[in-house]
């Protein structure tokens, strides 16, 4: 059965959040995506996610419509393609085949992400799919979020006292993971 995969990347941030999804989704199907599945991206800057297409059998980029949005553009492509869609915002990854809405996470509470992940495109832009894929690997978002929010449940005391001992919580302490 034919599984549509859908992103709307309309800014640079999202493009990069949906290039990391789309890393996490080659890395759950070891760089060999299953031939039923097609993956289409709409965004402004398909030249940064172009050179994802020769991993899938079918990949679309297609330009976002003028004046139209998020919700207009998924009506539309469920038209077209049928209902097996599965849309991807920018914040959610695959982190297992992909059946259900169970098949994915998402990072809402982590704006601070997108730090991440333009560091890691503007150092490895240049670098092979399966090399990028290697290299987030062990970068899980969802993951991060968890840690940041056990941080931020901590009493006062406790948060003042790590971040002069230099043990508090930063997105900038996983940029060395990557």
């Amino acid at each position: 059965m034919q599984k549509s995969i859908l992103y709307i990347a309309s800014t640079l941030d999202e493009v990069y959040e949906c290039a990391y999804s789309i890393l996490k989704y080659l890395e759950v199907y070891n760089l060999k995506p299953p031939a039923s599945h097609s993956l289409v991206v709409y965004t402004k800057y398909p030249e940064l996610l172009e050179t994802y297409g020769s991993f899938f059998n079918q990949f679309q980029l297609r330009t976002l419509p003028e004046n139209a949005d998020k919700q207009s553009i998924l009506e539309q492509f469920k038209k077209e393609a049928g209902e097996d869609v599965f849309y991807f915002d920018s914040n959610t990854y695959p982190v297992k085949q992909i059946d259900d809405e169970k098949s994915i996470q998402s990072y809402k509470g982590l704006k601070e992400f997108k730090v991440l992940l333009k560091d890691f495109f503007g150092r490895y832009q240049e670098e092979s799919v399966p090399n990028q894929v290697k290299l987030i690997h062990n970068v899980d978002a969802k993951e991060i979020e968890i840690q940041k929010k056990k941080f931020e449940n901590l009493p006062i005391t406790s948060k003042w006292l790590r971040k002069l001992m230099g043990r508090g919580w930063s997105i900038y302490n996983y940029q060395v993971k990557i």
